[in-house]
């Protein structure tokens, strides 16, 4: 038998074993076959994955770094191995080593737009929006007639504590494409939200309202904002106008508007907005563990019986 008949039967059996979830079999012959042919890298990627299937996360990422480190050197940046780095570092939470291959792949392909986005991206989950700011404002200069990268910027302004540079970058979206303007002052307004900038993030939230009243979504997080400033009851306006909009989706706004509530121990408020999920959706168990809380806490033990058997009927538990 010759090598590369070898070689493709082990493959050929290897990627039978992935598609049967083998994959201690299949990174064995993964393996031998790295060994048989040590220069084709799509042998690696393929162990690569397999390691990460099966859970072996720290060999997938060894596997990868040694790919990225060619890809690196190599005229065409592929980038192969770099996009499942970024997907493993960014759901580990390793937002330096992130970084560290953003900053190596954009040192090589300064101008791509793309690794720059990442990178920028990057920067804000590591806690860094002053580079964050850096990138952002280089695609905007590189490209300044795509709204997204102002919208970027602005949320990097609002992470930075910036908050006038963010509305300033918000409106220039804006100007490129209004008939997008909603989309950019809703999610300026989220973030404001985030960063605790509750009268920021009413006006601008507003904005978008009054560009498209017809977002639920957009009321539900205007709800959340009011809770927040301790308007309970402009809250409870604004989730009534989400459920008006879509009231098929109007058990999750109720329990959405009871938990945020719960979150600000207004156990009271809450205990109608779980009741009113109730009503919506009355086939859902987890609504009915919510109102068990809050009942609970108010003292409410045979309203919360009630709930939890309730929610034990619906399999719940099961």
């Amino acid at each position: 038998m010759s090598k590369n008949t070898e070689i493709d039967e082990f493959y050929d059996l290897a990627d039978q074993h992935m598609r049967e979830g083998r994959y201690d079999d299949a990174i064995s012959l993964y393996r031998k076959l790295a060994e048989l042919n040590p220069e084709d890298d799509s042998i690696v990627m393929s162990l690569a994955c397999a390691c990460r299937d099966s859970g072996k996360l720290s060999d997938a990422v060894l596997c990868l770094e040694r790919l990225l480190e060619k890809e690196l050197k190599r005229k065409t940046f592929t980038g192969f191995a770099f996009d499942e780095l970024v997907k493993i570092y960014r759901n580990e939470g390793h937002h330096e080593r992130l970084v560290a291959i953003c900053e190596a792949a954009v040192a090589v392909q300064p101008d791509d737009v793309s690794l720059l986005t990442t990178l920028g991206s990057s920067y804000l989950e590591a806690g860094k929006p002053d580079r964050a700011v850096e990138i952002f404002k280089m695609l905007t200069e590189m490209e300044p007639d795509a709204p997204s990268f102002f919208c970027s910027l602005g949320n990097a302004h609002v992470a930075a504590g910036d908050f006038e540079k963010a509305e300033n970058a918000c409106n220039s979206a804006v100007s490129i494409e209004p008939s997008d303007a909603h989309k950019f002052y809703s999610e300026l307004g989220i973030a404001f939200f985030q960063a605790e900038q509750y009268e920021r993030s009413e006006t601008t939230l507003k904005r978008s309202l009054d560009c498209r009243p017809d977002q639920p979504l957009v009321h539900c997080a205007l709800g959340d904002v009011f809770i927040k400033q301790g308007k309970p009851d402009d809250a409870n306006l604004s989730y009534e106008k989400a459920a008006r909009l879509d009231p098929v989706s109007g058990g999750g706004y109720y329990n959405r508007l009871g938990n945020m509530l719960a979150g600000e121990h207004n156990h009271k408020m809450a205990i109608e907005a779980f009741e009113k999920a109730v009503s919506v959706d009355p086939h859902n168990p987890f609504y009915y563990l919510s109102l068990v809380k809050s009942c609970e806490i108010e003292g409410l033990h045979d309203k919360a019986r009630k709930a939890y058997k309730k929610a034990k009927s619906l399999g719940v538990f099961s």
